[in-house]
């Protein structure tokens, strides 16, 4: 008998369960027309047949709770891995991102001492046209969000500069103070919906219109992340429980329930839903007052 990964009872697992009893009390049924008919000699066995299918009944029930806490476990410990993954791919982002940095300050000083050289031999036109290319370089290169917390800019740069590097459009909108909400938490919660919504273009037509669109709000104490995606058929009809389709099913999948997870850490919910051609997941957070950003 095999289960599921889940927190819970499952549909099947009832099912398992309901149907083990209807057994049992057929079962006992048969013992008792049984015993109607039965001498003193024969009823010693039915009584030891009513105590085995007690203990039977244990048994199975037992069986069954440990299996869901095996599967338990083992969810947990794929979602402890998949974070790590996440929290190296941020420090990897991040790493690469001062790099970036020391490079443009390089690049600066070089194009810096290039137009010094141009204005020298008064060449003012071929010195227009240097800075002109040097303002779209550096408009290429700018990032796409400049908030207070570093792991949000390094995990959304990271993913809409794969995203547009994948023809996919970009539209970000965002608060700058994330405070109330575990760095951990906002790398899983970006990471995962980032990586799906992309996920989800990719598998649209190059010639289709791929758009990505990233906005966090804040109100008070109360944080909505919502993320928005092309799609070019109904998610909700053909997968409504958003299971994942790529082959490694231990290793992928995992996303949609770490997110719900952050959202019930945070006394907040999780909703997906689709509207206007777009499939949508809208996160909503309460800040905790004892997290210190």
């Amino acid at each position: 008998m095999a289960f599921k990964h889940t927190d819970d009872y499952t549909a099947s697992d009832w099912v398992t369960i309901i149907a083990v009893l209807i057994i049992s009390f057929s079962l006992v049924m048969v013992i008792h027309e049984l015993s109607l008919s039965a001498d003193d000699g024969h009823r010693l066995y039915i009584n030891l047949s009513y105590m085995l299918v007690f203990v039977l009944n244990i048994l199975i029930f037992w069986i069954i709770n440990s299996l869901i806490k095996k599967n338990r476990k083992l969810k947990e410990m794929e979602i402890v891995k998949l974070r790590e993954q996440y929290l190296e791919q941020f420090i990897g982002n991040a790493e690469s991102q001062y790099d970036a940095m020391r490079k443009l300050r390089h690049d600066i000083k070089d194009k810096y001492e290039t137009v010094n050289e141009l204005l020298k031999v008064q060449k003012i036109d071929e010195t227009r046209k240097f800075i002109s290319e040097s303002f779209d370089l550096i408009g290429k290169s700018e990032p796409y969000v400049k908030t207070k917390n570093n792991i949000v800019n390094a995990i959304v740069n990271a993913k809409l500069t794969m995203a547009s590097s994948l023809g996919i459009k970009i539209s970000c909108i965002t608060v700058s103070d994330f405070e109330g909400i575990k760095g951990t938490d906002l790398c899983d919660l970006l990471s995962n919906t980032l990586e799906n919504a992309i996920t989800a273009c990719k598998k649209i037509a190059d010639d289709a219109n791929k758009f990505l669109y990233l906005k966090i709000d804040r109100e008070t104490d109360t944080y909505t992340f919502l993320i928005k995606n092309s799609i070019d058929h109904s998610v909700m009809d053909s997968n409504p429980r958003l299971t994942t389709t790529k082959a490694d099913k231990k290793q992928h999948g995992l996303g949609t329930s770490i997110i719900k997870e952050i959202a019930r850490k945070y006394n907040g919910r999780c909703d997906f839903y689709e509207s206007e051609g777009m499939f949508c997941c809208q996160v909503t957070l309460m800040a905790d007052t004892t997290v210190l950003n």
